[in-house]
């Protein structure tokens, strides 16, 4: 059992030790569980004629805690899957640790293997840039990206702060006393990090980022006051700013958002803020699967995200569609990757 607890204080890391939040010790555990198991499935279920369908139950991976934005996204895909494929039985499997390492290593230990699926956001381009593992950003079968979602800094609503001016005004008043002013992030080296790293370069505010597994931590950790703020993202949030628990302050894009429930929060532009990178959100097989394969999931996936089930989850999340099957997927991750990588090499240099 996954528990959603997270841990007291979180992993605190300042500016000074932003490189070194991956540690040598887990690229390590990766390299031998991949090499421990690599192969051991195969790829059942390819027929003479090289068509592909799942001969037993499929697995889509989770590379982090239950209760978050990739869970939420993977076990919504699962339930459009199994509804447009009747056939098949689908099992979400979480695997946090790592802020994605660990669930990463495990997916490459199923090369070959069509029957596993991740849910895969930024982390799958970012790992590579930040940790020595035994794969690459673009090493995988891609599937299909399917939605995005905007980043966005919440408080408790009963916080001090009711909007961003009185949250940057607390942080330099925290700053010239010595204190901590910390913001919850779901892992370490993704795009909620290189979003906090771009508010402190426009606002001149230094804050202390607390590194978690996934927002299923975050999101406890900033109700019971361990940290002052959380960078989220719409569909991990959503219940807790409806029901007036989170107090969304500000957006990370240029425009308004086009949610009902968040048309009212200021965005990074109307501050003059040039911030604007989102988290994308799709479906990966493993390396080396048959074309089949490939074929079977990126038609399946293509008639689930159309269910009404699939569509009223993306409308209540606050998600935009964004559509980009197959390799076709790598032309949208290459232009992700060159307003990105940037930023993570000024993070790391620091």
């Amino acid at each position: 059992m996954v528990s959603l607890r997270p841990p007291p204080h979180g992993r605190p890391s300042g500016p000074a030790g932003r490189s070194r939040r991956l540690v040598p010790a887990l690229a390590l555990t990766v390299l031998l569980g991949v090499q421990g198991c690599h192969g051991q499935a195969g790829a059942a279920g390819v027929a003479e004629d090289g068509t592909w369908e799942p001969v037993r139950d499929v697995t889509i991976v989770v590379p982090f805690a239950a209760g978050g934005g990739s869970d939420i996204f993977a076990r919504n895909v699962a339930a459009g899957l199994e509804e447009v494929r009747p056939e098949i039985n689908i099992v979400v499997e979480n695997r946090p640790g790592g802020s994605g390492a660990e669930g990463y290593g495990h997916f490459a230990a199923q090369a070959g293997d069509p029957h596993y699926l991740l849910a895969a956001e930024p982390v799958r381009n970012v790992l590579p840039q930040k940790l020595d593992v035994p794969f690459d950003w673009d090493d995988w079968t891609n599937i299909g990206q399917v939605v995005e979602d905007v980043g966005v800094l919440a408080v408790n609503s009963d916080a001090e702060w009711t909007d961003i001016d009185a949250f940057l005004a607390g942080a330099e008043e925290a700053a010239e006393e010595g204190r901590p002013f910390r913001i919850a992030l779901p892992g370490a080296g993704g795009v909620d990090e290189v979003l906090l790293y771009l508010m402190e370069e426009q606002s001149g505010i230094e804050f202390e980022p607390v590194i978690y597994d996934g927002t299923g931590e975050t999101n406890p950790a900033l109700m019971s006051g361990d940290v002052e703020a959380t960078i989220l993202n719409p569909s991990d949030g959503r219940s807790e700013i409806q029901g007036e628990v989170f107090a969304p302050i500000l957006g990370f894009a240029q425009d308004r958002l086009e949610v009902d429930w968040l048309a009212d929060v200021p965005v990074a532009g109307e501050l003059g803020w040039d911030i604007n990178a989102t988290k994308f959100r799709g479906l990966i097989a493993p390396l080396d699967v048959p074309d089949g394969g490939q074929e079977y999931w990126v038609d399946a996936l293509s008639d689930a995200v159309e269910t009404d089930a699939f569509q009223e989850y993306v409308r209540e999340s606050g998600l935009a569609e964004s559509r980009h099957w197959g390799d076709d997927w790598i032309d949208f991750l290459e232009d992700w990757n060159a307003e990105v990588f940037p930023v993570l090499e000024r993070i790391v240099a620091e």
